[in-house]
């Protein structure tokens, strides 16, 4: 091996912003930090120091410090200290990938705005890494990332081309040995060169050329003063410059060609831990960080965007609280139990925010609906996915229209009633004025008198049209001028109705569509669906209901049977937060009892069953942690499954009680066809894995587990017929390999532990030995997913889309107001052709910038049909550079997209309302 030319030395800190301590007490310590710091960098004008590739770090630093700012902002500008360009250092797989682009727009920003954002992708302790980040990083500008965990022992340099599925591709620098290779380094300049001569023999085996990189720092460490003289002094030993760096210099002497090339994503343990197990503990938070995304990427931000509803401090503060949830060790768990709660309310005020803007984002587009005045009572439908769709919807209304499913009546609201002194008119007024009580119209209103008091009898519907008050509001001003009268009473009376299920008709994609109980569309009856005793099927599927509480499924159009599926398996495990230790072999878990199942809608247009079961399994593990208890404990079911009329998807929804501790729930289905790999989608991407054993690389600390993470689904199939399986927060799945082929999915996975030193399938400590009882996750679980039957593979049998439909129903607005002028075109997005997918739609103040994606392996030629028509629409990268203007044909643009290519279309219209 050739001598190194240089040795560049970057001095670092990785600061978990939360960990095996709470916020608040890290917090402290990186206040005592930054105040060391830049007392060292304000003595030391070549002192240099990376703060760990992220901005968060600045802003919880200024709260405490606010005086200190002109300090930070001086040592950034000048060079000294290095941020961004992200804002906090996510998880790439529990995340979406719009997560992934406003980490990035947030961090870069941040940072610009205290001196200048790094622009490198640096990543040093995710674990794992997404096939999609050389294109996302290449759209911010970045010419370098710089990786450790995750890279496969086929990668033996210090540095490779990372290429993205787009063809997108990256330099990347390569930490081989860890970020923390250089902690603690002598500050005597013979002691140090003696270190750094046993640091680049560590680095032999990657054979390093040119300059080496030696990252000096490691977890929540302090910069080491005096660093800049020892190392002047060591290169003066060794003969050659040993010199204190910025990560951006050392990149630069990189050669641009001559290293390996890797396509993909980056999930081996063959020199680092990737801690798969985190996939999967601490559901319940997982789920609700997911429904936060959701109600934010899907919901606020694009109905506001349509709208032209200003929300931008409301969505920047729910951005925020996201982006601190994305962190990776907080939205992979692995951390102790008040971390675990902190970031649990961060999800519910996200979807708190997320909720208040739907509701002020929904009345301004109930009125670009509108419905002519003569009309009959009307809710606003609203599509959330860029493509038309024509589903089923659940109205309240006085009767069941011909062709509507009744679900039963709406529980009748006690008459309520309040008083007002005669004196106290305004309020009466105000009230009437609001044509809306308790939240809904008023339809009718009757004014009554008995002696010193007025009694106004008022009646509401939730999609009745307002009464014309002016009468009644004329009639209580006569009465209040009555001496007379000293009360009024107000007594308000909710129409009796019926939850009606009603097909919506065609609703263009973003769009909006006014639905009556006359406008339904009829079902036809040979696609109805039926539901009896043990039995659920259409003309498309047919389910039974084993006597083990598992489904048989035929899928008529494969003429596939699907036998065992939903089988409930559990398996000790004596892991900790990041990987799964099993103990014992998995046990497939039958009913204790019968099960009891009960019709809960027959049909036709959906058909619900509801399956009851209790199972035991054991308590815990024995003191030992080697096998486990005989103690057993119930675990009582309840699953609820439903088929829609013209559908081939099964949706369930299972809720359990969990009292065990320290093992792993999976659902586990057994295929009828030889399946040897999966699709799964991730961050922009389905990413194909093979079905293999668990494997173990001779000298790695950590076996890799198939054990792999999806978003919202993933896709088996022999290329005939199918089966996808999409989920609301569940993220991990393993397709265990033919001949008995099955695919499982984790329910849940119970630990006491942050890191344990004994497990089976990792070598040592992943973090600090502390309890974790909260991690055992006791309590009521619920789990949503789907089972969607489908032929061809995923792109031929719609898995995407499918999975839109199921996340992401049509949503009731509302009631329609009466039109009392002309309106223009509702707003709506249509993207074409079907692998064109939208993942996001960010309001801006003149319009919105709309994330699109060719979900496919080929080039085609994209059409964005955009209503009303757009005065510009300028494609940009992920960043915000403008690129070229797109023609806009009568709403239409159009654009090539190369395969798996994102791009981001900056819309300008007129101003809404």
């Amino acid at each position: 091996m050739s001598e190194p030319s240089a040795i560049y030395i970057v001095p670092h800190t990785h600061w978990d912003r939360e960990w095996y301590a709470p916020f608040q007490v890290f917090r402290a310590q990186l206040v005592d930090l930054w105040d060391e710091l830049l007392a060292l960098t304000e003595r030391d004008p070549d002192f240099r120091f990376l703060m760990d590739g992220q901005t968060v770090v600045i802003d919880d630093y200024l709260a405490i410090r606010p005086q200190s700012r002109p300090r930070v902002d001086r040592a950034i500008r000048s060079g000294q200290i290095q941020v961004g360009p992200w804002y906090t250092l996510p998880d790439e797989f529990l995340v979406s990938g719009e997560t992934l682009v406003r980490d990035l727009q947030r961090g870069i920003a941040d940072g610009d705005a205290h001196g200048g954002a790094m622009r490198v992708g640096y990543l040093p302790d995710s674990f794992g890494h997404a096939s999609q980040m050389p294109q996302i990083y290449r759209q911010f500008g970045f010419r370098h990332a710089v990786v450790w965990r995750g890279v496969p022992s086929t990668i033996d340099r210090l540095a490779f081309e990372w290429e993205a599925p787009d063809g997108s591709r990256i330099l990347t620098a390569y930490m081989g040995t860890t970020y923390s290779h250089g902690v603690d380094l002598p500050l005597d300049g013979p002691g140090l060169a003696a270190r750094l001569r046993s640091t680049i023999r560590a680095l032999e085996p990657f054979r390093p050329v040119g300059p080496v990189l030696l990252m000096n720092g490691n977890d929540h460490v302090l910069p080491q003063a005096g660093l800049t003289a020892a190392a002047r002094s060591a290169g003066e030993v060794l003969g050659r410059p040993a010199k204190i760096a910025r990560l951006d210099e050392y990149l630069a002497t990189l050669p641009e060609e001559g290293w390996p090339r890797w396509t993909g994503e980056l999930r081996a343990s063959s020199r680092a831990n990737v801690l798969m197990g985190t996939l999967s503990v601490r559901i319940l938070d997982k789920q609700a960080a997911f429904e936060a995304a959701l109600a934010l990427e899907r919901r606020a931000e694009p109905m506001s965007a349509l709208a032209g509803l200003e929300a931008q401090g409301l969505l920047r503060e729910a951005w925020t609280l996201q982006l601190q949830n994305a962190a990776h060790d907080t939205v992979c768990g692995s951390g102790i139990d008040a971390v675990a709660a902190e970031a649990r309310l961060r999800s519910q005020a996200v979807q708190q925010i997320a909720h208040e803007i739907v509701q002020r984002a929904a009345a301004r587009l109930r009125l670009a609906a509108g419905r002519p005045p003569d009309a009959p009572p009307a809710a606003v439908i609203w599509n959330p996915s860029p493509f038309v769709r024509d589903e089923l919807v659940e109205l309240s209304l006085n009767g069941v229209p011909t062709g509507g499913q009744d679900l039963g009546a709406v529980p009748a609201a006690p008459v309520t009633s309040m008083r007002f002194p005669a004196e106290e008119l305004a309020r009466l007024l105000a009230a009437l004025d609001e044509r809306r009580i308790t939240g809904n119209p008023v339809r009718a209103l009757r004014v009554t008198r008995r002696g010193a008091e007025a009694r106004l009898d008022v009646e509401t519907h939730p999609l009745g049209s307002a009464a014309d008050l002016d009468a009644a509001r004329k009639t209580v001003e006569q009465l209040a001028a009555d001496a007379g009268v000293e009360t009024f009473e107000i007594a308000i009376h909710e129409a009796p109705l019926h939850r009606v299920l009603l097909r919506s008709g065609p609703v263009l994609g973003c769009g909006l569509s006014v639905l009556t109980g006359t406008s339904a569309m009829p079902m036809p009856a040979t696609a109805a669906v039926h539901a009896a005793a043990m039995r659920l099927e259409n003309d498309r599927l047919s389910c039974t209901i084993r006597d083990d509480g598992t489904l048989s499924v035929h899928h008529r159009l494969t003429d596939t049977r699907y036998e065992g599926l939903l089988s409930l398996v559990d398996q000790g495990d004596a892991g900790d937060e990041y990987n799964f230790s099993p103990v014992g072999d998995p046990v497939v878990l039958t009913p204790s009892r019968a099960i009891e199942v009960r019709v809960l809608e027959p049909g036709p247009l959906r058909g619900a069953l509801e399956i009851s079961a209790t199972v035991r399994i054991p308590a815990g593990l024995t003191l030992d942690r080697r096998r486990r208890r005989d103690e057993l404990v119930e675990m009582p079911l309840r699953l609820h499954l439903s088929l829609d009329a013209d559908s081939t998807r099964l949706d369930v929804d299972l809720s359990l009680e969990h009292r065990a501790a320290d093992h792993r729930l999976r659902l586990e289905s057994p295929l009828p066809f030889a399946a040897a790999q999966s699709d799964a989608d991730g961050a922009f991407h389905v990413v194909r894995r093979p079905a293999v054993e668990p494997v173990h690389e001779p000298g790695a600390p950590e076996w890799e587990l198939p054990t792999y993470p999806m978003r919202t689904f993933v896709d088996v199939s022999d290329g005939r017929r199918g089966l996808t399986l999409i989920s609301r927060g569940l993220h991990e799945y393993e397709l265990l390999p033919p001949p008995a082929a099955r695919l499982a999915l984790t329910l849940l996975r119970g630990v006491g532990w942050l890191s344990r030193d004994d497990l089976r399938y990792r070598l040592g400590h992943a973090g600090p030995m502390l309890e974790t009882p909260a991690a055992q996750v006791p309590g009521r679980h619920r789990a949503r997913f789907s089972l969607f039957f489908h032929p061809g593979d995923w792109i031929s049998g719609g898995a995407w889309r499918e999975a839109e439909r199921a996340l992401l129903p049509l949503e009731v607005l509302g009631p329609a107001p009466a039109r009392t002028g002309p309106t223009g075109a509702p707003p709506s997005i249509v993207l074409e052709p079907d692998s064109v997918q939208m993942t996001a739609c960010v309001p801006r103040p003149d319009g919105y910038d709309l994330r699109i994606l060719n979900a496919s392996d080929t080039r085609v030629d994209a059409r964005a049909i955009l209503a009303p028509v757009p005065i510009s629409v300028v494609r940009s990268t992920l960043a915000g550079a403008p690129g070229e203007s797109l023609r806009v044909d009568h709403g239409a643009a159009r654009l090539p997209l190369g395969p798996w290519q994102i791009a981001t279309l900056r819309v300008l219209r007129e101003p809404v309302g």
